[in-house]
């Protein structure tokens, strides 16, 4: 097993990863090395790192000998055009981020423009269900992980040079497959813990918030948005769902019962590990 580590801004990781995800958490995970720093955002693309930010990240990673991995949201055309803009200077610092993609546009971009950078294919790829109020009643970790499911789509990204799958724990398990093969054929596999996305829109409370009464949503979709949470996330509390939540921006996050992510640490090459709940 080998282990990423998500940072929301640049700072120095701990020695061992598990130290940076919650105590229940540390005698689950076993002992790998540390391979890969991500940065930027998987959700929300007004919080796309400018390339000062991205060159710290890199620079960082590179101090740690360990692989600089650019996250990347959805977005819209001028979005493709931010995230082409920063890929263009940071390629021509002589930097190589790995790049995960959650858009279809951002993977054209890879394969016409950079198509040296490794591509691998976000959490929002994977369309299974990850509702945390299914923990309610039954036991956790009922996911059955058959490989045949998503098979179609695996061979698709294979093809268009996708090197790995990023992947929460879903409910249904086997979206990440069976991985390589001795030959090096098939995707790598990696899980993201402990915190998974429950929901993600274009809306942003928090950026409604901004505005006066009555002009929240509508204005705040046009305009860019100063990042308030960045701050960190705000525990949100629902009599339906028993496990903490968290509202991180656009995004609403549960933290995984570590039972439910048991199971699935069968089936990954890495766990990249994320401090806080953040978009």
């Amino acid at each position: 097993m080998e282990y990423g580590l998500r940072l929301t801004s640049p700072a120095e990781p701990p020695r061992d990863l598990r130290d940076a995800c919650p105590a229940a958490w540390r005698s689950l995970l076993p002992h790998g090395p540390t391979v890969a720093l991500y940065f930027g955002t998987e959700f929300c693309e007004d919080r796309l790192p400018d390339f000062e930010e991205a060159e710290e990240f890199c620079s960082l990673a590179h101090d740690h000998d360990i692989e600089p991995t650019l996250l990347t949201p959805l977005v819209t055309p001028e979005g493709l055009r931010t995230v082409g803009r920063l890929l263009a200077r940071l390629t021509a610092n002589g930097r190589k981020p790995a790049v995960v993609f959650n858009d279809w546009g951002i993977l054209g971009l890879l394969r016409e423009h950079h198509p040296s950078l490794p591509r691998r294919a976000g959490r929002l790829m994977n369309r299974s269900l990850r509702d945390p109020r299914a923990y309610r009643d039954p036991a956790a970790g009922g996911a059955t992980h058959e490989a045949s499911r998503y098979a179609r789509l695996r061979g698709f990204l294979a093809d268009l040079g996708v090197t790995a799958l990023e992947s929460d724990a879903d409910l249904y398990g086997g979206y990440l497959g069976d991985g390589r093969d001795e030959m090096g054929a098939g995707l790598f596999r990696a899980i993201h813990l402990p915190f998974t996305f429950a929901a993600s829109g274009r809306g942003c409370p928090l950026k409604a918030r901004l505005y006066p009464e009555g002009g929240g949503f509508s204005k705040a979709l046009a305009d860019h948005c100063p990042g308030p949470c960045r701050a960190g996330p705000i525990r949100v509390q629902r009599d339906d769902c028993p496990m903490p939540l968290w509202r991180g921006g656009n995004t609403l996050f549960y933290e995984l019962p570590p039972e439910a992510a048991e199971a699935w640490l069968l089936h990954t090459d890495r766990v990249v590990l994320h401090e806080t709940a953040a978009p």
